[in-house]
C-alpha cells in the first residue's frame, strides 16, 4: 500500500506539474516548484506510519514535478505525463536506496522516465490522443 501511495502522488504531481507549466502556460520551472512547494507543505502536516515517511511522499513528487517540465512535443498531453508519472513513481521506489546523498539523483529518474516514455513512442509509433490535441 505504501508503494501504491507513492506512485499515486507521482502521477498526479507529475500531471500537475505539466498542467502549470504546458496547460496554465506558466513554464517547466514554476510548474515544479509549485508542485513541490504544496508537497513540501502537504505533506509535512500529514501522519503515516510504516515504510514511507511523510519526507518520502514530499521527495517523489519533487522527482515527479522535475518530470513534468518536459517539453510539449515530447510529452503531448496529460495523459502521456501521467504515463511518465507511473513510470518515475515506480523508478523512484526501484532506486530508493541507491545513490543516496548523491546529488542530481531525482533529476536523473525524472529524466530517465521522460526518455523511457518517447523511446517507446518512437520505438512502437504509440500516441494518447487527447481531446484537445490529435495528430
Amino acid at each position: 500500500m505504501d508503494q501504491l501511495t507513492m506512485v499515486l502522488v507521482a502521477v498526479v504531481a507529475a500531471v500537475a506539474a505539466y498542467s502549470i507549466s504546458i496547460e496554465m502556460g506558466k513554464g517547466g520551472v514554476f510548474g515544479s516548484a509549485v508542485v513541490t512547494l504544496i508537497a513540501g507543505v502537504l505533506f509535512r502536516y500529514l501522519e503515516t506510519e510504516g515504510i514511507i515517511t511523510i519526507t518520502g511522499l514530499a521527495v517523489v513528487a519533487t522527482t515527479a514535478g522535475y518530470a513534468g517540465m518536459a517539453a510539449q512535443k515530447n510529452i503531448a498531453n496529460v495523459k502521456e505525463m501521467a504515463i511518465v508519472g507511473l513510470i518515475t513513481g515506480i523508478l523512484y521506489i526501484a532506486g530508493a536506496n541507491a545513490f543516496v546523498g548523491v546529488g542530481g539523483r531525482l533529476g536523473t529518474i525524472a529524466a530517465i522516465s521522460c526518455f523511457s516514455w518517447v523511446g517507446f513512442k518512437s520505438i512502437t509509433g504509440f500516441s494518447i490522443q487527447s481531446a484537445k490535441t490529435r495528430y
